[in-house]
């Protein structure tokens, strides 16, 4: 039996899904009219008919697809095993693409043509068509009548596009299983087969072993997502260099990168790759493979701010919260997490940007649609605090999520309050109230009427109206099935995000009580360690809190000046290698904080035995590269010293003070002050605070 290309969609969109899916939203996945799909269904029944399985039509609601999971699957094989496919549009173009992507040479348009069962003339108005979304990839498409099609660009942006079409036209499922088991799955499509083919399954398998034996050594999680870009990256790296095609990395950012804990860990995935494959890889896919790694942190990790470049990101972060706190007229410096987590994402994400990387966010249109105020000012934000910066969507997207969470998630009001609205009974209303309050913690009160009792109410003391049945008066209710099936849940999780962002509200938790849990004795020695190890960089860095004065004229004879005096008091074992760390820090990023006159010079560094936060004031004001990248005077330099082996609580200490210089305005007050005294109450004062939340938590 024939299937046509539009059968084909309709049919995957229906058998893929165990809930009924509506007319509009097939017509908008086939870009078609929902006439059209009515018109088709007479043979999408047919179908369906012959592997045993129904189309059901619910009036009002859609269609869903009655049969067992042995039949779905028996018909998606014959999907995929059918000879002559009638590719559609978007599918023949990905093909075509990525022919394209793998070829080293021009392709002629005969030979696709023939290849992909069309004439030469739509293959020829299907690259018009793709020319485009070839130029988003950096990528050029050059057409000449006897010499074919071919694509040109660096070989970063031609695996960055073929990445992207992997990523997005494979179930992630799908390729987690082929991966795992290494097998032959005849129920993946055509479209699928060929991208796959793009690399070696043997070689992703191979790859994918190499990767599961080093996850656990990172310091945070890898979502699914990431993991399996960075597996498609390696296998692509893999695949290119043993056809002779290299990758360049800009030598200054490379150098970079390797004080990074995740250029640690690349090299070692690396070394293992080198001896699997028999092959010399060069150092700048180690490189790649660091961007991959520090751009899949997905919790706070307490060594940002005092990395290397993080602290110029971490200024603008600042910048960023400011914008959107005053756009939105809530203080969004009070989210402790806010600023730590954007820095951690900002990082390798400005980097992609400067370098024209594609980013990649599958939830950039439902985020667009939650949030649309927050998204424009976001990007308003951006725009000023970036720019030298084009952000794509996609990225505004992510930064827009860290936003939301922040405040979605502040302590404060109410939550909504919700019109549940129902024909069928008090019995049905009460079951959909109940599930909804259990479903939802947003939802702090639910009342529930019939469709006749509306005219008597006042519509506007609720936040949110969702009703069982239609309601054409009320245009912004929710509709929903009062078993509240999955599908219903999702729709509502969107809608009262979104409400709760138009309205400026704040989450209020259900306070549960705290009951008394028995700690094991490991449980109590590992807490009591951690407490020790705050404690000891604390006092170790209240020893050292002072203000150094000196009539130096240039940088580094000040900063030697400070580090031969750190040097007495057994602070650092080599005086010249940490001024000379120090300097070369400076050499990657501004280090002036803008809009005052203080510079911060930190490293971490196996010359220095103990951590130090310290000043220098220079007489005569020197100039220095500010975190916004202009010239500007400073007069003091702030030393934060780190030995390379701190722990991971002393590296928390250090990032909270980085953090107090970026972000609490008084700090830089007292600072500018060169008031010794006044320097050291208060800085003690705010590591005393931190060390007693460490010990309530």
């Amino acid at each position: 039996m024939f299937i046509s290309a539009r059968e084909r969609k309709m049919l995957q969109l229906l058998i893929d899904s165990n809930e009924t899916v509506p007319i509009r939203e097939l017509a908008k996945s086939l870009d078609v009219s929902e006439r059209t799909i009515h018109r088709g269904l007479q043979g999408i029944e047919q179908i369906l008919e012959v592997y045993g399985l129904l189309l059901q039509r619910q009036a009002g609601r859609g269609l869903v697809v009655k049969g067992d999971q042995a039949s779905r699957k028996k018909l998606k094989e014959a999907i995929a095993a059918q000879g002559t496919i009638d590719y559609t549009p978007e599918e023949r173009q990905v093909l075509i693409l990525s022919k394209l992507l793998e070829a080293n040479e021009p392709v002629k348009l005969f030979s696709l043509a023939t290849e992909l069962g069309v004439t030469v003339a739509t293959i020829s108005h299907d690259l018009d068509k793709m020319e485009e979304q070839v130029n988003e990839f950096q990528l050029e498409l050059i057409r000449k009548r006897g010499y074919g099609v071919e694509v040109k660009g660096s070989e970063s942006h031609i695996r960055e596009a073929i990445s992207l079409l992997i990523m997005k036209h494979m179930n992630e499922l799908d390729f987690i299983t082929l991966i795992r088991e290494n097998v032959n799955d005849t129920s993946l499509d055509q479209v699928s087969e060929q991208l796959l083919g793009l690399v070696s399954r043997e070689n992703i398998s191979l790859i994918e072993t190499t990767l599961a034996s080093i996850r656990s050594s990172l310091h945070y999680d890898l979502t699914d997502h990431a993991y399996i870009g960075l597996v498609i990256h390696i296998a692509l790296a893999i695949e290119r260099l043993q056809q002779g095609e290299v990758i360049i990395m800009e030598a200054e950012y490379l150098r970079s990168l390797k004080d990074s804990k995740e250029f640690e860990m690349a090299a070692k995935v690396i070394e293992k790759l080198e001896s699997t494959f028999e092959i010399d890889i060069p150092e700048d896919e180690t490189g790649y493979i660091t961007m991959h790694l520090m751009g899949a942190k997905i919790r706070y990790d307490t060594d940002a701010i005092i990395e290397d470049s993080s602290l110029s990101i971490a200024f603008k972060a600042k910048q960023l919260i400011e914008f959107v706190s005053k756009s939105t007229q809530q203080d969004l410096h009070q989210s402790n997490q806010l600023l730590n987590d954007l820095v951690v994402h900002l990082k390798p994400s400005v980097y992609r940007i400067q370098q024209q990387m594609d980013i990649q966010n599958p939830l950039t249109e439902q985020i667009e649609q939650d949030y649309p105020d927050l998204f424009q000012t976001v990007q308003s934000a951006v725009a000023q605090v970036f720019p030298g910066l084009v952000f794509p969507k996609e990225e505004t997207a992510y930064i827009v999520m860290h936003f939301a969470s922040a405040m979605l998630n502040m302590e404060g009001t109410r939550g909504l309050r919700v019109l549940v609205v129902c024909s069928s009974g008090m019995g049905t209303a009460k079951i959909l109230a109940a599930k909804l309050q259990q479903q939802f913690y947003e939802i702090e009160e639910v009342d529930h009427r019939s469709l006749f009792d509306l005219e008597k109410l006042e519509h506007q003391q609720y936040d949110l109206t969702i009703s069982t049945v239609p309601m054409r008066e009320y245009t912004d209710s929710v509709l929903v099935n009062p078993m509240l099936p999955t599908k219903d849940i999702h729709k509502l999780q969107h809608v009262i995000r979104r409400v709760r962002m138009d309205q400026g509200m704040k989450r209020a938790r259900p306070v549960s009580s705290v009951s008394f849990k028995r700690e094991s004795m490991e449980d109590i020695q590992n807490s009591i360690a951690s407490i020790q190890s705050y404690a000891e960089t604390i006092t170790e860095v209240m020893k050292h809190l002072a203000i150094m004065h000196t009539a130096a004229a240039d940088k580094e004879k000040a900063l030697l000046e400070a580090c031969q005096r750190l040097k007495k008091h057994n602070v650092v074992y080599d005086a010249p290698e940490v001024v000379k760390a120090l300097l070369k820090r400076e050499k990657t990023g501004g280090l002036g904080i803008p809009e005052t006159k203080l510079a911060i010079y930190h490293t971490k560094l196996r010359e220095i035995a103990k951590p130090c936060f310290s000043l220098i004031h220079v007489e005569k004001a020197i100039e220095v590269q500010g975190m916004d990248g202009q010239s500007m005077e400073s007069d003091s330099f702030i030393v934060m010293l780190a030995p390379d082996d701190l722990s991971v609580h002393g590296n928390e200490v250090l990032s909270y003070l980085s953090s107090l210089i970026v972000e609490d305005e008084e700090s830089t007050k007292v600072l500018e002050s060169h008031d010794e005294e006044r320097m050291r109450i208060y800085f003690s004062n705010k590591l005393y605070q931190f060390l007693q939340d460490k010990l309530s938590n």
